[in-house]
């Protein structure tokens, strides 16, 4: 018996050589995927049709009007649909708060959904139905992965990993352990498809330039190498463990972007580490073991040598990328379909979440020359100090005014930024015409000041509009706090005005009172954000920019295992790589420098030196920086194309590029029979 076995797997393998039996076990798969996938193409068709049918309903519904579609969803939260009429409790009970002031529906994907929720089937989890490509792209998707095991040959391990992950999946739903099922599915896909995509890159670097072999050989090293294949191992392992781990009593919305910031970051951290490892590792360990020197001999010159370690590492982050990259995707397209707490829950998921949003900051007026003049002029002349100072040539005129002058307008702009108790600012938010052309909604965000700022103090403020209504809130200092409103308190030049009132409201005297003190706000800290794309095209964009930093990375690393030895290549390596992920923070600390040594001229000396060097590097590594798109993603902000470009520009064929002459530069004069090390 010991023997049936191996012989089985070898008669299996030979069989699994010939081309005939290839393509039918192609065809095989593609039918049973197809049929599988088919109810579920169906369904989400179906709901489709009603979404769009719903929608086009009430696109045109005025209540103003008293329009038939629009009176049975105010007062009886129905919508007739193909001689069938849907229904909801809960659009019955919020009736007339559903249309704005001009009768229109506020919200029409909002209620859409809230009709066609009860129709999804009970057979189907929610995720894979809300939209017709998810069960057709999840579809394509396996049957390119048995597929291609198939013609790399990986078939037989492909279906030994699918029937250990339907029996394990099995076992978790028989005991009422549906995370087991969720864990043991998601690890599985993400070892399995990285797995086949690793074959695949090696046969696409397969060709006989000298370059490709080289970088053939980073691949294949990189999944002997324990530092490489660690990061890969973790980030494979502890992706789909994360949502198991995430309290689903929490906001939907905290439960999302939860997941994403933990997933994000451990996926772009742990890339960017192997990648600094992988690439001092492979060529300063080939120097120092004198393997380098066999590669050199043959007919393939020093450029093409570090072009292809660099184009390995790429390969590998591409594959990893891609990988960790869907899997996100498809996870949180399932959690998308845990129950929200309520609708507006539902709302923030959609059009803050899972959303591409800009943002318009509001207009402030800024002393023209004329009135910074006047300013300046009326300083000194009420210091009699300074003017003493100027006058005895302690202080040159020039820089008094030019002091002056920058004091003056930073006062005028902070003016504007506060409001005293009982006063109110009108703030006016331009550029919004796109918002309106889209619809929805969009979210007013701010952080206040007030009092001691104080985290356990709640201050009152009130928002009104052009239209006249109004909106109280309690706000936290120093924490954001958020107000959805319709988009059509935008007015039609695409300007929304509201006016922010120090006042409280009592409910139930119905009457207006002063706030207790006064409350203000930092330069962008209040910006209203909306929408401009979808959640798609954004993730995509997102990860194209982390890939083009792992690229520069990649480069980096091997251009300084060229010089240096595997420690010290490493050390300056990822101190780049700090530096430059921290650049915005430093930015940030160097508006309030905190360097203390002492007031003679030898510590005012050394502390400029400290704060020009700081300076230096965080101007050096800022692109970087601030080219970071986790955060973005995790808050629905939009990673536009001037980012994307900027990335590609600077990071990507600057960064890389000068890298690459400094690293070639030195590697060719570099005497390799001298610096190859001993024995």
């Amino acid at each position: 018996m010991s023997e049936v076995a191996p012989q089985l797997r070898a008669r299996l393998r030979d069989a699994l050589e010939r081309r005939v039996v290839r393509w039918w076990i192609t065809a095989v798969l593609i039918v049973l995927v197809g049929s599988i996938a088919s109810p579920f193409i169906a369904a989400a068709a179906r709901l489709q049709g009603e979404r769009d049918a719903i929608s086009a309903t009430l696109a045109g519904a005025n209540l103003e009007d008293r329009d038939a579609a629009a009176v049975a969803l105010a007062e009886r939260g129905e919508v007739a649909l193909f001689g069938e009429t849907l229904s909801s409790p809960r659009l019955k009970q919020i009736g007339r708060d559903l249309f704005d002031t001009k009768g229109r529906v506020v919200d029409v994907p909002l209620v859409v959904e809230v009709l066609v929720m009860p129709r999804y089937p009970a057979w189907a989890p929610a995720y894979l139905v809300e939209t017709p490509w998810m069960p057709f792209g999840i579809a394509l998707a396996i049957v390119a992965a048995a597929v291609g095991s198939v013609w790399l040959g990986f078939f037989l391990g492909f279906m030994g990993v699918a029937a250990g992950t339907t029996a394990l999946s099995a076992i978790g739903l028989a005991v009422g352990r549906p995370s087991v099922a969720f864990v043991a599915t998601g690890m599985a896909g993400l070892v399995v498809t990285f797995t086949l995509l690793m074959r695949l890159l090696l046969v696409v670097l397969g060709g006989r330039a000298g370059w490709m072999a080289v970088a053939q050989t980073v691949v294949r090293e990189a999944v002997r190498l324990r530092i490489s294949l660690g990061f890969i191992v973790t980030v494979l392992v502890v992706l789909p463990l994360i949502p198991v781990f995430i309290d689903p009593a929490s906001p939907l919305r905290y439960q999302i972007q939860t997941f994403m910031a933990r997933s994000l970051d451990l996926a772009y951290v742990c890339a960017a580490c192997m990648t600094l490892m992988l690439g001092c590792a492979t060529v300063s360990f080939e120097i120092r073991d004198r393997q380098v020197w066999q590669l050199l001999t043959k007919p393939l010159d020093r450029l093409s040598y570090l072009l292809g370690k660099w184009a390995g590492i790429v390969g590998l982050n591409v594959v990893l990328l891609l990988v960790t990259g869907v899997g996100i995707f498809l996870f949180v397209q399932s959690m998308r379909a845990r129950p929200a707490l309520d609708e507006l829950d539902a709302i923030a998921v959609r059009d803050e979440v899972l959303a591409a949003r800009d943002s318009s900051e509001p207009v402030y007026t800024r002393l023209t020359r004329e009135q910074l003049q006047a300013a300046v002029d009326a300083t000194i002349e009420s210091d009699a100090a300074l003017k003493q100072d100027i006058q005895d040539g302690r202080r040159k005129l020039e820089d008094v005014r030019r002091e002056v002058s920058t004091e003056s307008q930073k006062e005028h702009l902070a003016s504007q930024r506060q409001v005293a108790p009982g006063e109110s600012r009108e703030l006016v938010f331009p550029g919004l015409g796109s918002a309106r052309a889209m619809g929805g909604t969009m979210v007013l965000r701010f952080v206040m000041h007030a009092g001691a700022s104080d985290s356990h103090s709640v201050y009152p403020i009130l928002f009104r509009f052009k239209d006249g209504s109004w909106i109280d809130r309690k706000f936290v200092p120093v924490q954001a706090s958020t107000i959805t409103l319709p988009v059509d308190l935008i007015d039609d030049q695409g300007r929304l005005q509201i006016e922010f009132m120090n006042v409280s409201f009592d409910a139930k005297a119905k009457e207006f009172a002063p706030g207790p003190t006064t409350f203000n706000w930092d330069q962008g800290a209040v910006q209203v954000l909306y929408r401009v794309g979808g959640f798609e095209g954004n993730y995509l964009r997102g990860m194209a920019v982390n890939l083009v930093k792992l690229s520069f990375l990649a480069m980096l690393a091997v251009c300084s295992a060229t010089i240096l030895s595997f420690p010290v290549a490493c050390l300056l390596s990822f101190g780049i790589f700090l530096a430059g992920s921290m650049s915005p923070f430093l930015a940030d600390s160097l508006k309030y420098p905190i360097v203390e040594l002492g007031e003679g001229p030898i510590g005012q000396t050394v502390r400029e030196i400290i704060l020009g060097l700081a300076a230096s590097m965080e101007l050096l590594l800022r692109p970087f920086g601030q080219t970071g798109t986790n955060d973005a993603l995790v808050r629905g902000i939009n990673v536009g194309w001037g980012l994307v470009i900027e990335a590609v520009g600077v990071i990507g064929l600057a960064w890389t590029g000068l890298t690459l002459v400094i690293g070639w530069a030195a590697f060719r004069r570099k005497e390799l029979a001298i610096y190859s090390g001993q024995g």
